[in-house]
C-alpha cells in the first residue's frame, strides 16, 4: 500500500539512472566482499549466507555482516519515512534520497581510504565501514522501489534474473500476437512495452556486472601485491575448509607437535638408535 501511495505522481526516470545505480551497487558488493572479508553491502543474501557459514564455523566474523543487515534494514525503513513523509508534503525527494547516498559513499570511501588498512573481519574500522556501506545501499534499494516508477532493483540480481526471462517471455508472446494482429495499435503497443521491459532489465543487469568487475581491478589497484594475494588465499582457504586462516596456522602447528611427539615416542625410533 505505502509502495502505491509512493509511486503515484512520479514521472519515469532516464534509463541511465538507475544503470548508474546498478553500477555502483555491483562495485561496492565486490569491493566490500574483496576489502571486508567476505561482507556484500548490496546483495544482503550474500551476507545471510556468509553469516550462517560463519556461524556453523565459529567465525568471530559474523558479527560484522549482522551489524550491516541491520544497517541495511534500518537506512531502507528511515529513506521509506522520508518518502513517503515528502509525498504527502507534496515535495521532491528523490534528489535529497540520492544525496543521502551519496553522503553515505563519501563517508565509507573516507574510512577506507584515509584509515588504517583493515586487517580482519573483527577490525572495528571495517566494520564501521561495512555499516555506511550497507546504509547507502539499503536508502539506494528503498529509492528504486519508492520513487522509481516500473523501474526494477538495482542492487538485487537474484530477482532481476528472473524478471529477465519473464520479460524475454512477454517480448516473443507479444511479438506472435502482433504477427497475427495485422499491427493492430494494441499488439504494437504490447510489444513495445514488452521491449522496454527486456531492455531495462537487460541494462540494469549488464551494469551491475561491469560494475562488480570495477570494484574488483580498483581493490586489486589500491591494495599491495602481497595483501592482494592474502586475502584472496585467505577466501579460498575459507571456502574450502569453513575456517579463517589463522586457525588452519593454529591447526598445522599441533599437527606438527603430535607428529614430533609420536615420532619421539615411536619404538622404531628406539630400536633403529
Amino acid at each position: 500500500m505505502t509502495e502505491a501511495i509512493a509511486r503515484r505522481d512520479d514521472p519515469p526516470v532516464p534509463l541511465l539512472m538507475p544503470v548508474l545505480l546498478s553500477f555502483v551497487a555491483g562495485y561496492l558488493d565486490s569491493y566490500t566482499y574483496l576489502s571486508l572479508f567476505g561482507l556484500f553491502a548490496a546483495q544482503v543474501t550474500g551476507s545471510f549466507v556468509i553469516a550462517g557459514a560463519e556461524f556453523v564455523t565459529s567465525d568471530f566474523g559474523i558479527a560484522g555482516k549482522l551489524i550491516a543487515i541491520a544497517a541495511f534494514v534500518t537506512a531502507a525503513a528511515v529513506t521509506a519515512a522520508f518518502c513517503i513523509a515528502a509525498r504527502d508534503a507534496q515535495r521532491g525527494v528523490l534528489p535529497w534520497m540520492l544525496g543521502l547516498e551519496a553522503l553515505l559513499l563519501a563517508i565509507f570511501v573516507g574510512i577506507l581510504v584515509f584509515g588504517p588498512v583493515v586487517r580482519d573481519a573483527r577490525d572495528w574500522r571495517g566494520i564501521v565501514a561495512g555499516v555506511f556501506a550497507a546504509m547507502a545501499m539499503g536508502a539506494q534499494s528503498a529509492v528504486v522501489r519508492l520513487l522509481m516508477k516500473d523501474i526494477p532493483q538495482t542492487n538485487v540480481m537474484t530477482g532481476n534474473m528472473t524478471q529477465l526471462g519473464i520479460a524475454a517471455t512477454e517480448l516473443i508472446m507479444a511479438r506472435r500476437r502482433f504477427d497475427h494482429s495485422r499491427h493492430g495499435d494494441t499488439a504494437v503497443r504490447d510489444f513495445a512495452h514488452a521491449g522496454g521491459r527486456l531492455v531495462t532489465v537487460l541494462a540494469i543487469a549488464v551494469g551491475f556486472l561491469v560494475g562488480a568487475a570495477t570494484g574488483a581491478l580498483a581493490f586489486m589497484a589500491r591494495s599491495p601485491p602481497s595483501l592482494s594475494s592474502a586475502r584472496w588465499r585467505s577466501g579460498r582457504w575459507r571456502v574450502r575448509s569453513g575456517t579463517n586462516a589463522p586457525r588452519c596456522e593454529r591447526s598445522e602447528a599441533i599437527q606438527k607437535l603430535v607428529s614430533r611427539s609420536w615420532i619421539a615416542s615411536s619404538p622404531l625410533r628406539g630400536s633403529s638408535q
